[in-house]
Parts: structure tokens; C-alpha cells; sequence
């Protein structure tokens, strides 16, 4: 068979046994319409994508005795009918929504108390578009009782009343 040409793909019926095959026109039209499918689906500039609520990250800081977490959320371009309408945060299996407004900048900053942590209670935090639904839980995040801060305070504090006890204790 020589290349370039096109070749008449035939096949046998095994009741009638006529034969039929797939005509030049019809593989050609059928190409003509997989290669346009292929160029607008793939091959696009601007794809149309869903613009899917994403949670960027969770960051816990401590107030006193109160574990806050800094959720940061990004949706494009929000509007007064597309928008983040809900938050949920997920602590150790127990989820608790927090309601929203439309924003007006994005990325943008949900806060949500946690009150005084006790253990370490994982969390995971998803958003929910008006137009698009829910979007992926955040990754698993486990909280600390005490941020790293607070214990590197206690130890410096502990080692230095330790040294001074010590070098009193010699005189």
C-alpha cells in the first residue's frame, strides 16, 4: 500500500453478505468536524473555566487565650450575584458555616474564632459559590494547644530561672 492514499474500509455483513464501506466523503467530513472540535475545545485563548471558590490557606494565631484562624479565600472576579456566600470550617469532624456578604476584593480574609484549643483538633476549611457550589476541603491542618511562640517563651523563661538558681545555689 502506498502512503497518502486513502483507502475504502470495507467489511463483510455475515447475513446478507453484501459488503459497504465508509465513503471518501463521509471520513472526510468526519475529520473535518473532530479537528474543529479538537481546535474549540482545546486550542481556544480564552477557555471558559468555572470559577470554583479556592481556600489558598488557613493560618492560627493565638489572642491570649484564644486560638483565631485567618482564612484566605480567592474567587475572581465577584459580583452582586457571584459571589462567596458561605465558609465552612470543619473541627475535628464538627462544621460550623460562617455566613458572607458579596466581597468586593479578592483574595480576601475570613476570620473564625476557635476560642481556647484543647489537644490538637484538626481543621479543614472549603467556600461555597453562589453560582458554582462548594469547593475543595483544604488540606488537614492540626492545630497546637499552645502556638510555637508561647512554648519557646516558656522555655527561655524556664532555662533562665533555671541558670540563675543554679549559679546562686554554687555561691
Amino acid at each position: 500500500m502506498k502512503e497518502g492514499r486513502l483507502v475504502l474500509v470495507k467489511y463483510r455483513n455475515s447475513d446478507s453478505g453484501s459488503t459497504r464501506g465508509i465513503s471518501k466523503t463521509a471520513f472526510f467530513v468526519f475529520l473535518s468536524l473532530a479537528t474543529a472540535f479538537v481546535s474549540v475545545a482545546f486550542l481556544s485563548p480564552n477557555p471558559v473555566l468555572a470559577d470554583v471558590a479556592d481556600v489558598l490557606s488557613v493560618e492560627p494565631w493565638t489572642s491570649g487565650t484564644e486560638t483565631v484562624l485567618n482564612i484566605t479565600v480567592r474567587h475572581s472576579a465577584p459580583t452582586g450575584s457571584h459571589y462567596i456566600d458561605i465558609v465552612q470550617v470543619d473541627v475535628d469532624g464538627e462544621v460550623e458555616d460562617i455566613n458572607l456578604e458579596s466581597q468586593s476584593t479578592n483574595p480576601f480574609i475570613v476570620q473564625y474564632n476557635m476560642d481556647e484549643v484543647a489537644g490538637e483538633p484538626a481543621v479543614q476549611v472549603r467556600a461555597h459559590c453562589t453560582l458554582h457550589g462548594w469547593g475543595s476541603w483544604s488540606e488537614s491542618l492540626v492545630i497546637p494547644e499552645f502556638s510555637s511562640i508561647i512554648v519557646l517563651v516558656i522555655l527561655a523563661v524556664l532555662t533562665l530561672t533555671t541558670i540563675y538558681f543554679k549559679s546562686k545555689m554554687k555561691m
